[in-house]
């Protein structure tokens, strides 16, 4: 009988691994993964709180919102001022905010309103301010905002350079300037000393007691606060036969010969220039001697060059009007209108004017027409648009002969008394003191008195 073996089935040999080798490694990968997305995770949630760059908030500013009649830039600059002020700080620099304002002006192509604000910031550097820094940083915004002015003025009597920023944008096919910024660099000082700075420069020192009110004060507009005025002591004709008007032009850059017309007890109207030496002091010294302030606004002459660096030029768009007049009104504290500077060619030109007057509305100023041209039509474009107004009707010292003036003086008297009143225009000059000191009795002697050109306006 045949003997029968049974095999025992073949075993599959695994594959040995080698020693120490699992499936720890991907275990491992999968950690190191899930460390370094926790780390993520983690740095995200931090940065959240984080204030972001100035670079970073002049990428995020917004764009206009235009419904089809206003156009609103109000979040837009307020992020640009945001991201000027990150920058500035940055730089090491202390900044101040002094004010913010709503601003408005006419949209002629929809007949809405265009709306943004500006900030004044005074501005206490760390080393010398750069202006080619400032320029470089603005250039960040791809060309949306850049330096618009320089100008060297005051901040309530220490020097300072005004950098006015403005926003750009192309707004109904033209271009559109709004000025968002005022930043008044003051000179370098001890880091920390801004608040010591503004201080002294908006308050006299003080007893402790009145500090606390001072700090509160700070933060307004460069000096909000207007001076003491004083009411103009004048004598009255026994009985009046007309009235009459005086206007001094070019006040803001001879403070002896101001101080001298302001010691002439009649009520004069003083035209203050923008951009001068003495501006603000001009229109402060004005207010408090009882005088009515307007702004001498420069505006384009006839075929000759402006004696100004900034006016209202034919050139301009609508909406760059707008803003030049805004700007320039800024510059003359407590004034209640303007007549223009020069402007033969700007007055004559009826779209000028419209964009003038829409500003002078908005701002519920009255304007003087100086009449330097007889075609001008500021008056009734002016009267159209409902602002108050009225004209120039003799310039009284174009010889600048003490007797001519008086002379000159005299005719203006007796027009006031033929029309019942008249409105005449003399500068802001030694002789023309002297005589207008020298003809007041005169004048009331003939019955005619001597009155704000606002009591004149319609």
């Amino acid at each position: 009988m045949k003997k029968t073996t049974t095999r025992r089935p073949r075993q599959t040999r695994q594959p040995r691994r080698p020693k120490g080798s699992s499936s720890r490694p991907w275990v491992v990968l999968l950690c190191l993964i899930a460390l370094c997305i926790g780390a993520y995770w983690l740095a995200g949630d931090k940065d959240t709180g984080r204030e972001p760059s100035s670079d970073q908030q002049m990428e995020q500013i917004e764009t206009v919102r235009d419904d089809g009649k206003d156009a609103v830039y109000t979040d837009t600059s307020q992020e640009l001022s945001d991201a000027i002020a990150a920058w500035l700080k940055e730089q090491g620099a202390d900044v101040q905010e002094l004010k913010r304002e709503e601003r408005s002006e006419d949209r002629q192509a929809t007949g809405g309103a265009i709306y943004w604000t500006t900030r004044s910031t005074a501005v206490t550097p760390s080393e010398p301010f750069s202006r080619e820094k400032l320029e470089k940083f603005l250039q960040k915004s791809g060309g949306k905002a850049s330096i618009y002015r320089v100008t060297q003025t005051k901040l309530d009597g220490k020097d300072a350079v005004e950098y006015d920023i403005a926003y750009f944008d192309t707004l109904d096919g033209d271009p559109l300037y709004l000025v968002t910024d005022k930043l008044y660099v003051l000179p370098v000082q001890e880091k920390g000393g801004l608040v010591k700075n503004i201080k002294d420069i908006f308050t006299e020192s003080s007893s402790p007691d009145e500090e606390k009110k001072q700090q509160a004060e700070t933060k307004k507009a460069v000096t909000e606060s207007k001076p003491d005025q004083t009411e103009p002591k004048q004598s009255h004709p026994a009985q009046v036969q007309g009235r009459l008007a005086i206007v001094i032009d070019d006040c803001g850059v001879d403070l002896d010969t101001l101080s001298r017309m302001n010691s002439i007890p009649v009520p004069l109207t003083y035209a203050v220039m923008p951009y001068k030496a003495h501006t603000a002091e001009a229109a402060a010294s004005g207010y408090s001697a009882g005088r009515k302030i307007f702004v001498h606004m420069p505006m384009q002459p006839l075929n000759t060059t402006s004696s100004e660096e900034i006016f209202i030029g034919g050139d301009m768009s609508d909406s760059k009007i707008q803003a030049t007049a805004n700007e320039i009104l800024d510059q003359v504290p407590y004034a209640v209108g303007m007549n223009n500077h020069q402007g033969s060619m700007a007055t004559a030109d009826e779209r000028i004017m419209k964009s003038v007057m829409s500003v002078m509305r908005q701002r519920g100023l009255a304007f003087l027409d100086s009449r330097t041209n007889s075609a001008s039509v500021g008056e009734q474009t002016a009267s159209a648009m409902g602002v108050m107004t009225g004209r120039n009707n003799l310039f009284i010292d174009n010889d600048s002969d003490v007797a001519s003036i008086k002379e000159r003086l005299r005719q203006g008297g007796d027009m006031a008394i033929r029309n019942g009143s008249a409105v005449v225009i003399g500068h802001c000059r030694p002789n023309t003191a002297q005589a207008l000191s020298e003809m007041v009795d005169e004048l009331h002697a003939k019955g005619v008195d001597i009155v704000f050109v606002t009591d004149l306006m319609s």
